[in-house]
């Protein structure tokens, strides 16, 4: 290739603060005036939002693209004069950053699930493209190093696009989105959040004496005419569920029945059955347009991601119940993490429902709007790094890469 980008710290995924350095290597096969030779270190949040209508074509584009940062060196520039057949090298350097370095501007208002503050967090590299009845989502995150070799304009109307050109895309993952070695996220605590609610079961089947069989039809008739004369029953149904959730990993969640005797008319608790049981994920993505010619526009679309659905159980529960254990591993499957920036987003919510019945009622506990956050697991290698960093919290440094002196037109 006549130009090639040359990492000396190529890594699979990057973090916040992290160095980049290279070299970039020309080869000219021929004498060729050259303006300037440079490197551009860049993030971008791209997003494309249209309309549906029906089975018919989507109506027209529109389009956003936000700039999360940009660094340019110009590695030499000749300023247009000739320069001789041979190999060239020059190296540069960079800082990936860890916070948006773009300011937000007037065109991105608040809006839930967006981001509008500045200096928020850099999101991660992201790709999707979904679509539902009502929006088509094209939603690109990416970081690039972007090499360039310019030759001189020739009048106002001369070639402005680059004579070479080669790019190189950078996968990043902030810090901020990981687990640390503790068990603990950056992003958000991880502990278990707990959702509650009481049932008050009033039926003559509460009574010792007629627990296994049906009504007659005049205890039907008398249970309808005074409901106030019936026994009573209460409890609470509990859930727990996690905050934070790890890519790829099971799902901690817990039931807890608890029976409050001292609200009820019986002596005996009666038996409670769980009957049903659904837990899912539904992870959305979101995209929105800035104000232009077209206007403006935001969408997003949903996706269900199933962890648990048994139905038909009969199962006695009385007091707390790993789900896991009793269903077995509640594994989320490989998902993007959670992150929100100006134009595009990706969040999730847990959605949870139980069906009991006690006493030839039946009830349900709803939980359709929880949510969570998905993050990563740091690998091995970088666990080992982040428990070696000092007090102040630097960012660790995977390699010492060697600095090289620019050489401005010297053949290697």
């Amino acid at each position: 290739m006549p130009l090639t980008i040359c990492l000396n710290n190529q890594r699979p995924c990057y973090s916040g603060n992290e160095p980049i350095s290279g070299r970039l290597i020309f080869q000219c096969s021929s004498p060729t005036n050259v303006r300037d030779i440079r490197v551009t270190f860049s993030g971008r949040a791209k997003a494309k939002v249209q309309k549906v209508k029906g089975a018919a074509a989507p109506t027209a584009s529109y389009r956003s693209k936000c700039v999360l940062f940009e660094r340019e060196r110009i590695l030499s520039h000749p300023d247009g004069e000739t320069i001789a057949p041979g190999t060239y090298e020059w190296p540069f350097d960079f800082v990936f950053p860890s916070h948006i370095q773009s300011p937000p501007g007037s065109r991105w208002p608040e809006k839930v699930p967006f981001r509008s503050d500045a200096n928020h967090p850099l999101p991660p590299t992201f790709a999707a493209e979904t679509s539902n009845s009502l929006r088509r989502l094209d939603c690109a995150i990416e970081y690039r190093l972007h090499a360039q070799v310019l030759k001189p304009q020739q009048g106002i109307m001369g070639r402005k696009s680059p004579w070479l050109s080669e790019t190189v895309r950078l996968t990043f993952l902030p810090l901020s989105a990981k687990l640390d070695p503790n068990g603990n996220s950056n992003h958000a605590p991880m502990y278990q959040q707990q959702k509650e609610q009481v049932f008050n079961i009033r039926s003559m089947l509460l009574l010792p004496e007629n627990r296994g069989r049906g009504l007659k039809v005049q205890e039907k008739i008398q249970s309808w005419l005074s409901p106030s004369q019936l026994p009573r029953f209460s409890f609470k149904a509990s859930f727990s569920y996690p905050t934070c959730v790890i890519q790829s990993t099971p799902l901690p969640c817990f039931l807890d029945i608890a029976s409050f005797m001292e609200d009820s008319s019986v002596t005996s608790p009666p038996d409670i059955l769980m009957q049903s049981v659904s837990i899912a994920v539904i992870s959305q993505t979101a995209a929105r347009a800035a104000p232009s010619l077209m206007g403006a526009i935001s969408g997003q679309t949903d996706e269900r991601i199933e962890i648990l659905s048994r139905t038909s159980l009969a199962m006695s529960v009385s007091a707390k119940i790993d789900l896991g254990q009793a269903f077995g591993p509640l594994v989320l499957r490989h998902t993007d993490v959670s992150f929100g920036t100006f134009n595009i987003s990706r969040t999730y919510r847990l959605c949870a429902s139980f069906k009991f019945e006690c006493a030839g009622k039946t009830t349900e506990f709803d939980l359709p709007d929880l949510p969570i956050n998905i993050i990563a697991q740091m690998e091995r290698d970088e666990n080992r790094r982040i428990l070696d960093l000092p007090e102040e919290d630097s960012p660790p440094s995977y390699t010492s890469a060697s600095i090289l002196s620019i050489r401005t037109f010297e053949k290697s």
